[in-house]
């Protein structure tokens, strides 16, 4: 995607999620501020993968089918080339990746088929995941839901734009996620009907769908109202690949040497990709690791006459 043709707004949303991993990843937090921030970042970034996917395809040839196998099979193999550095981390590339080659066939079907593959990812993650008591690290069925709402999610903020339509959207949104919010706190409550993160039954997977909803449409309004205000954040988002492997790899030497959680250093550490990526952004243009990925797959899918 070039940069004059970028979603703004998409752009400032994977931002919030790479800082929100930054943060959950490094930060020394409160219990109640962890409970609350738990999955989410990783939730809204797949999610938004959902909508980027569609955003691929809106011209879809066996071409872009091809195309987004060989993206999700090399997302995949940075994921796993980074899990022996992650330390602490988690990679969620592995399962991002994963589900982007698993679900290469559903972007130019009807939203309908698409709200009928969710409902059954859903409830599928949830019979599957309910009796469980541990955390799942990143279940995969809870994942394949989540890209599958990014689709529906894109039917509503950026293909149709109406107005009306995404302010009911985000107002049923931000009730949903109250809800979700209070019971997050309720160790009272039915194995599938759970909402504390990394848990991959119903009552996460719709708490994170709602949250990304109302962090989505705030993020669009805010593009088109201030892009020069918001522009690092932007700039961050556009190459958010790049970011997360260097965060990935900075965090693992930081927390073997120097500190293993510290609410200033992850900060300090958001401000400085905020600059990496501002700057880059400026002077170079495309992120290294999505020029990589980009020319990597141009290689091994050439594009066709009718592409």
């Amino acid at each position: 995607m070039s940069a004059s043709s970028r979603i703004v707004g998409l752009d400032i949303a994977r931002s919030l999620a790479i800082i929100g991993m930054v943060v959950l990843h490094m930060a020394s937090l409160v219990w109640h501020t962890k409970v609350i921030l738990n999955g989410l970042p990783a939730a809204l970034f797949a999610i938004l993968a959902g909508i980027t996917l569609m955003i691929i395809a809106r011209n879809f040839t066996v071409t872009t089918l091809l195309r987004i196998l060989a993206r999700g099979c090399i997302i995949t193999l940075i994921g796993l080339a980074l899990l022996p550095l992650g330390g602490e981390i988690q990679v969620v590339l592995v399962v991002i990746g994963i589900t982007m080659m698993l679900l290469c066939w559903v972007p130019p079907l009807h939203w309908a088929w698409k709200l009928i593959l969710f409902a059954a990812a859903t409830v599928a993650a949830t019979v599957k995941y309910a009796q469980l008591t541990l955390p799942q690290v990143y279940p995969l069925l809870a994942y394949i839901a989540y890209f599958l709402a990014g689709m529906l999610l894109y039917e509503i903020y950026i293909r149709k734009q109406r107005a009306a339509a995404q302010w009911v959207s985000t107002a049923i949104a931000g009730i949903v996620a109250a809800i979700g919010f209070y019971f997050r706190f309720t160790t009272d409550i039915p194995g599938w009907l759970r909402f504390t993160g990394h848990t991959g039954v119903v009552g996460e997977i719709m708490l994170s769908i709602a949250v990304a909803a109302v962090v989505l449409h705030l993020c669009l309004l805010a593009g088109r109202a201030a892009p020069k205000l918001v522009y690092p954040f932007a700039a961050l988002g556009a190459m958010s690949l790049s970011i997360y492997i260097l965060h990935v790899l900075t965090a693992y030497y930081w927390q073997s040497h120097i500190a293993l959680h510290n609410t200033a250093w992850a900060c300090a550490f958001i401000a400085l990709f905020l600059v990496i990526a501002t700057l880059w952004r400026h002077l170079i243009g495309k992120g290294p690791a999505e020029w990589a990925v980009a020319k990597a797959i141009a290689i091994a899918v050439p594009a066709g006459k009718k592409d």
